[in-house]
């Protein structure tokens, strides 16, 4: 403890303890689980029992056989025994299953090089009345958890919680953020719930290890089932008995897993009341909300560094420029940033496009962070908070940044003449990257989709009698969210037709705060339906109105170049659209070779590939050869594109797939749809700056 010279963030005042007692609802979830798990011991005992009965059986029966005359009798005898010693084991055979933790992407702390970080979690830990971890690992992600060597033994024997911290969480809060977050693990720790954990784990373990991992099993009957006919007749018996069994073991798992589910999100409830009660509950909803953002940059930044992987470059340190790209997300969303430069979240902020409908999964482990803000605001307990960032508890921080940035790269080769990119080198070409490939931030993310088309001449024509707009009126907050409702609108319909067609496993859902069954789906459906309507006739209407205000703003030469400007967008818009749909349809066809099947079927798919390859390849020879794509092609994506056109060899040679025909299938496609891509965006883009440039005339 005297290791810690960083100020301590302090428990709120007067918080009243009894906010961490277990509810009435977890105690609930802990007996349901406790059910659970005896019903699968019950079952288990009972398949055990069953095998062995069949087995003395088969046994009695086989030598009862073996003890008349002909080989025939002999050979069906001891088929009959073989086959029920093997239903015993088949019951038991996970006994010798070798299970090896995954360490990989791990790196253990010690106390003596991180003095400051154990100090901080002792007192965590002391205010929590937990124990301390018996391990601290750390991870390259943005995530934080606990775990244990979870072994078979494990359900017997206490065992020590470990706590894993990820550098990308670590990167993203601040040290008031850090203190929730790690009390909310040691609210796990506390949890004597978490032993369930370890039984379900092994449990599951055992059922996926009679349901899935039996390929030495099937190699054993196929062996002496190839010995005589009627050695095969006796591992049919043996395999229906087993296909009975595995009926048996998929119910138990729905039980058992179901409950563990249920009692699992309880225990998250829990440890957040603990990371309120010691360190306020104001901290944990910023942290959680402030990690849905990182956890978006730390996956762009990702995608953007395999990018460049071709050209031999790697990230020489990942955690600042992913705290650029966060600090980029808030510039371009007009979030106001702290003094680390992270985004800072205002009550009521939606980050995600939220959907209306709530469903209560069964088979989430966690709760929604709607419903945890919601617990939260409950309990009710603010405290100040401290802005250093969280990496203020780490020594030679920046060397551990490195160590985990090459475990980032762990299993890609390095070459020689490996340039690593530092900060300074990596915002040049991200916000090159950025810039070229985003709009202006006072649209407010409200062109982020395909402009709605309306008659341009009517709308000239109306200009002129047309009421007084403002920008700021036109790119108000509440229309500037209405694509996101679209998209919103447009998931909540799919999750509809989900529960009508296939999600029997919903009774119930709320939507809008009314509860319906999923008979009402329909129904709720179509008021979606309406809402989405009304929405996107109120785009098309603002869409409209921006074209009109814009009209007005400008000088006589520029109302004809803005006009032509809108005629050209429209006429390309339906173009690009098609094309996309095109690619897509012919991607998602080729992406199944991906997928192992039999070799009939990988014939079907490579012949459904060149049906589909009939119409696409004149559609890209036509796209590439017009003037509104060829400025976006390069000569390496023309080679590229050419190469895949003129390309003859088949995908699949049996018995291999041709890899050579794969990677120029991938590389000319993506080169094609890249230039469209790009070209449908420049030209939004150009347009967009164009009216932009007319507020100049405003002054």
């Amino acid at each position: 403890m005297n290791n810690l010279t960083l100020s301590f963030p302090p428990m709120p005042q007067g918080a009243d303890k009894n906010i961490i007692k277990p509810s009435a609802s977890f105690t609930k979830k802990v007996y349901g689980a406790i059910a659970s798990i005896g019903l699968f011991v019950l079952s288990y005992i009972f398949l055990l029992l069953m095998a062995i009965g069949i087995a003395i059986a088969f046994g009695a029966l086989g030598m009862a056989i073996i003890g008349k005359a002909g080989f025939m009798s002999l050979v069906l005898g001891i088929g009959l025994m073989l086959s029920g010693l093997m239903l015993v084991f088949f019951v038991i055979k996970f006994l010798f299953k070798k299970t090896k933790q995954d360490y990989s992407g791990m790196m253990e702390l010690s106390r003596g090089e991180q003095p400051q970080l154990f100090a901080f979690i002792d007192k965590i830990a002391e205010e929590t009345n937990a124990p301390k971890p018996k391990r601290i690992y750390v991870t390259a992600d943005v995530n934080a958890a606990v775990f244990y060597d979870s072994s078979f033994w494990s359900m017997f024997f206490p065992v020590k919680k470990n706590l894993k911290i990820g550098l990308g969480l670590v990167n993203s809060i601040n040290v008031s953020e850090f203190k929730a977050v790690m009390a909310h693990e040691f609210g796990h720790f506390s949890q004597r719930s978490m032993k369930f954990g370890s039984y379900v784990y092994n449990l599951n373990k055992v059922i996926y290890n009679m349901l899935y991992d039996n390929e030495g099993y099937g190699k054993m009957l196929n062996a002496w089932a190839n010995w005589h006919s009627i050695l095969r007749l006796t591992a049919v018996m043996n395999i229906k008995i087993v296909e009975g069994m595995q009926w048996v073991l998929r119910q138990v798992y729905v039980v058992l897993n179901k409950s563990h589910m249920a009692l699992s999100r309880e225990m998250e409830f829990h440890a957040d009341a603990v990371a309120a009660y010691v360190s306020g509950g104001n901290h944990l909803v910023t942290s959680l909300k402030r990690l849905e953002i990182s956890n978006f940059c730390y996956t762009r930044l990702l995608d953007y560094w395999n990018t460049k992987l071709g050209d031999n470059m790697r990230s020489a340190n990942f955690y600042p420029q992913q705290l650029e790209v966060m600090r980029k997300f808030a510039e371009r969303r007009l979030m106001p940033t702290d003094t680390a430069g992270l985004p800072l979240i205002k009550k009521g902020d939606a980050l995600v496009n939220n959907s209306e409908i709530v469903i209560d999964d069964q088979w989430s482990s966690h709760p929604s962070t709607e419903d945890r803000e919601l617990a939260l605001e409950k309990i009710n307990l603010v405290t100040d908070t401290d802005e250093t960032p969280a990496w203020a508890l780490f020594d030679n921080a920046r060397d551990l940044q490195v160590s985990l940035t090459e475990y980032l790269y762990a299993g890609v080769e390095k070459a020689k003449g490996t340039n690593f990119v530092e900060l300074e080198d990596f915002k040049a070409d991200f916000d090159a990257t950025v810039n070229t490939d985003t709009l202006d931030k006072r649209y407010r993310n409200y062109y982020d989709r395909n402009i709605t088309a309306f008659d341009v001449d009517v709308a000239e024509a109306k200009a002129a009698t047309y009421q007084k707009l403002t920008f700021e009126g036109l790119f108000a907050t509440e229309n500037c969210s209405l694509p996101e409702a679209v998209e919103r609108m447009e998931n909540d319909i799919t999750l509809m037709d989900m529960i009508i067609t296939v999600r029997d496993d919903v009774k119930t859902f709320d939507y809008k705060g009314t509860k319906y069954s999923r008979s009402d789906a329909g129904y709720v459906k179509t008021l979606i339906d309406e809402d989405l309507k009304q929405t996107q006739n109120a785009i098309a209407v603002l869409d409209e109105d921006v074209f009109i205000y814009f009209l007005s703003l400008a000088a006589e030469g520029d109302k004809q170049a803005l006009a032509d400007k809108y005629r050209k967008l429209f006429a390309y818009q339906p173009q690009a659209v098609k094309r996309y749909d095109q690619y897509n349809d012919v991607l998602a066809t080729f992406n199944n070779i991906y997928h192992s099947m039999p070799y009939s079927e990988i014939h079907e798919t490579v012949d459904a590939i060149y049906a589909k390859e009939k119409i696409f390849k004149p559609a890209i020879r036509e796209a590439i050869a017009t003037a509104e794509v060829k400025p976006y092609l390069t000569e390496s994506d023309t080679e590229a594109i050419n190469a895949y056109l003129d390309g003859t060899s088949a995908y699949f040679i049996h018995p291999n797939y041709n890899n050579e025909a794969i990677a120029v299938f991938n590389k000319g496609t993506q080169a094609y749809i890249k230039a469209i891509s790009k070209c449908h965006f420049e030209m939004k883009k150009d347009l967009l700056n164009f009216q932009l440039n007319l507020l100049g005339n405003t002054a």
